[in-house]
């Protein structure tokens, strides 16, 4: 390779060629290509001649020139006379262009000179030199920085108010050299490009026009929400304002550079929205009271450009609902039906879901005040009732919907009633109330085989295990496999009865429930309302008690060491009536059943002989002939009581009422209550006792608030509520007060 050796140079001769190159890059005049390479190895003998390098002069010359090229140019802006923008943008350009051309021909002189300089600079920066460093820059950076100081500092006054008058023409809609405005614009950036780092770059861009474009862009939209105003009702003002924003918006992205977009949209909408706030707010009252979805949406679009903007919008929110859910409230106070109150909710709930969904673009802010206001309602106590009663009455819909006889309902219908249920459901605080219900209801159709179907119910489960975790529905689920246990088990001793050639005359079929997972007495294996034990044993029919014997041979043979309690007064059979002048199907109880069966062999018999043959106590027995007489199957006469065989009835087919299941709707809820009163209590001692006994010393405060934390999905327990468990504990000597802080607990091991 042939290496160029340094010589002596005669500087004048080499700049004044060197210079006409230099003219001629400048103003995008042709050079001819030899005369291009001779000039750049002109610049490279002078930066490396003999026997000094003429280097620096070079570079003092051609800042020399750039500075005089471009004061010529500034002369030609501030005469021009068909606006400054043109010329301005023109001679840019063409400079900018010219800058990146000199950088080539210099490019010995960027090598040999300007690079060692820097790395001197930054040597003796850090090496705390005494001696002050100039500094020297690539020669296109030296040619921007002369832009910058020789143009732009000292036009820019003029520049940037015509920048400033373009832009306003444009949102007037009068027409603009777009593209001329933008690149104006941008210079101001690319001047600076070089710079390191990037606020560096922005630095003369922000202060020269940044700070104007905000104050011109304030001054424009102030000026603009007024006129709109008054020229228009709210709801065309949010739609000429959503124009005016969409059109500022693709305004900015074509013009400005991108860091300003940010600061400009936010001036726009705070002149146009979040000046006139509160009285679109106001507005937005009325447009939820009138239903005007369409000014929803808008009024949304605008607000939610806002900081805080939707929560303010969203409480409104949620006070609107929950004055449009009052009627649920007041129709729950007045005592109304399942259906009733589920339907007022549901139109509520179905009303603002769709609102939320189609006109607030399911903004989270909108979807939890919907939440918290249906909250409100759900557990909304009313001004008569002491506990919520939502658990009780969507548990009495569910029945309904799942129970034999809802002959209006398709199967597709049911599942759809059982999600606006299950919908409702999470709603629900008393987590615990709600389950204790479900479990009787629930408990209550599969044993009277009363339920619509067992998928649905499965159905219906899943469901409240998706809302709550599987151990909140465990104990259902239990009831479930225990009846497809007990089918299979009657199945089962059917064959057996089947292989060993033996026959009843009754149709006899058994459920097995485990004692735990139904909600029964622990000691009678019925309900809490029926645990009197003198119910369970009586006289059972001789058809029934060989049923009963066979079937116990043959459980405690497959099943060894479990022990079978027969619940006669959950058991019903169905009896076929032949005295009557028209048969009919009746399903009854089985001591309704025990005391028909008597009359088989007589016509008549004292209430003192029905006792001898059955067993039963008194109240039982009262309760078992009052429900037969007043269905007019037996009559009564003095003390004598006859088989009625003129009996008429318009079904043929039909359930007897009982006296355990007689409407005792009202003692049934509250011992229901109480029940789950007394659970909560042992729930929240247990829970003060788990966290203690980790925290070994803790605050009042703050255990109370643990304590409603380890208990907010099953239930809100009061402050009330807490305290007296704290004291119960400390009465057990669980717990104990500090002896100098009475506010704080410790706990005793």
């Amino acid at each position: 390779m042939m290496m160029r050796r340094p010589k002596t140079a005669n500087f004048d001769e080499s700049w004044k060629n060197i210079s006409r190159v230099t003219t001629a890059v400048m103003s995008e005049s042709p050079v001819e290509r030899d005369e291009w390479c001779e000039q750049i190895t002109s610049v490279y003998y002078l930066c490396m001649a003999m026997p000094t390098p003429l280097a620096e002069s070079l570079y003092n010359k051609l800042k020399e020139y750039l500075i005089n090229h471009v004061q010529s140019c500034r002369e030609q802006v501030l005469e021009a006379s068909n606006g400054i923008l043109p010329i301005y943008n023109s001679l840019y350009k063409t400079y900018f262009r010219g800058a990146g051309y000199l950088n080539d021909l210099y490019m010995h002189l960027n090598q040999h000179f300007t690079k060692r300089t820097i790395k001197n600079e930054w040597c003796d920066h850090y090496m705390h030199s005494i001696e002050k460093v100039k500094k020297f820059e690539k020669v296109q950076d030296l040619a921007m920085n002369i832009w910058r100081d020789e143009m732009i500092e000292k036009v820019h006054e003029p520049l940037v108010t015509a920048v400033l008058q373009d832009i306003t023409r444009d949102r007037r809609g009068v027409s603009t050299y777009s593209n001329i405005l933008r690149d104006v614009i941008h210079s101001f950036v690319e001047v600076q490009s070089h710079e390191d780092p990037l606020g560096s770059q922005l630095q003369l861009y922000k202060e020269l026009f940044e700070e104007r474009l905000l104050e011109n862009t304030g001054n424009f939209y102030q000026k603009e929400a007024q006129k709109l105003y008054e020229q228009n009702d709210v709801s065309n003002y949010m739609i000429k304002v959503i124009e005016k924003l969409d059109e500022e918006e693709l305004r900015l992205r074509k013009f400005i550079h991108h860091t300003s977009i940010s600061p400009c949209k936010k001036e726009c909408v705070n002149k146009l929205i979040a000046d006139i706030q509160d009285r679109l707010l106001d507005e937005y009252k009325i447009m939820l009271k009138d239903e005007h979805v369409e000014d929803l949406s808008r009024l949304y679009i605008l607000i939610r450009r806002l900081n805080e903007g939707c929560k303010k919008m969203a409480d409104i929110f949620h006070d609107h609902i929950f004055e449009n859910g009052k009627d649920s409230i007041e129709l729950m106070a007045r005592g109304c039906s399942p259906q009733e109150y589920v339907d007022a909710l549901l139109v509520v709930y179905r009303k603002f879901t769709n609102i939320v969904s189609n006109n607030l673009s399911s903004d989270q802010n909108f979807t939890d005040a919907l939440n918290r206001a249906m909250t409100k309602m759900v557990n909304s106590t009313g001004d008569t009732k002491k506990y919520p009663r939502s658990s009780e009455l969507l548990v009495r819909h569910a029945d309904h919907i799942l129970r034999k006889g809802n002959k209006n309902s398709s199967l597709s219908e049911i599942e759809d009633q059982l999600r606006n249920f299950i919908d409702l459901f999470k709603y629900v605080e008393d987590k615990d109330l709600f389950q204790r219900f479900y479990s009787k209801k629930l408990a209550n159709r599969l044993i009277h085989n009363t339920s619509v179907s067992f998928e649905l119910e499965e159905v219906a489960i899943s469901g409240l295990k998706d809302r709550c975790g599987y151990e909140y529905t465990s104990p259902l689920q239990r009831m479930l496999i225990d009846m497809k246990v007990s089918d299979d088990l009657t199945k089962e001793f059917d064959q057996h009865l089947e292989q060993k050639n033996e026959k009843f005359n009754v149709v006899f079929s058994v459920n097995i429930l485990q004692s735990g997972a139904w909600p029964f007495s622990a000691n009678a294996g019925v309900p809490e309302e029926q645990a009197d034990k003198s119910t369970l044993d009586f006289n059972v029919p001789s058809d029934l008690a060989v049923c009963i014997d066979k079937f116990k041979t043959f459980y405690n043979k497959k099943y060894s060491g479990r022990r079978l309690r027969f619940v006669f007064p959950l058991s019903n059979g169905t009896v076929v009536l032949n005295h009557t002048p028209r048969q009919y199907t009746i399903t009854m109880s089985v001591h309704q059943l025990a005391v028909l069966l008597l009359f088989n062999d007589k016509d008549s018999s004292t209430k003192a002989e029905i006792t001898e043959s059955l067993g039963l106590d008194k109240p039982e027995l009262e309760k078992t002939l009052t429900t037969l007489v007043d269905s007019k199957l037996i009559k009564l006469e003095s003390d004598n009581y006859t088989i009625n065989t003129d009996y008429v009835n318009k079904k043929s087919k039909f359930k007897l009422p009982t006296s355990t299941v007689k409407d005792h709707a009202e003692k049934e809820v509250e011992q229901t209550h109480q029940s789950v009163e007394e659970d909560r209590r042992l729930y929240i001692q247990a829970a003060i006792v788990r966290t203690m006994k980790s925290r070994k010393q803790l605050g009042h405060n703050e255990l109370i608030q643990q304590v409603i934390n380890l208990s907010k999905d099953r239930f809100t327990p009061s402050v009330a509520m807490i305290k007296k468990c704290v004291e119960v504990l400390i009465d057990k000597q669980y717990l104990e007060r500090h002896s100098n802080q009475k506010d704080v607990y410790q706990y005793l091991a």
